[in-house]
């Protein structure tokens, strides 16, 4: 290992939670900004409900049907 003599300065007790932590905070502040500052993170996390809407819009109008007087049709 190139940097195995940091453990004879720094104890791992305190090296490897502070590694930790540093990378969990790191990967939490990527995250935030992502959401925070992208339009399509937060649709995609959506996870296409506006497909699912579509569908239902469309399913509402293809049942909805058109009856005719028989008097009136054309015989």
């Amino acid at each position: 290992m190139i940097y195995g003599k940091i453990w004879l300065v720094v104890k791992p007790s305190v090296g490897v939670p502070l590694l930790l932590g540093a990378v969990a905070v790191s990967s939490f502040a990527v995250h935030y900004a992502l959401l925070t500052h992208t339009t399509w993170l937060p649709k995609y996390y959506e996870g296409g409900t506006k497909a699912v809407k579509a569908a239902a819009v469309e399913s509402q109008q293809s049942t909805t049907l058109a009856l005719v007087e028989k008097s009136t049709a054309k015989q």
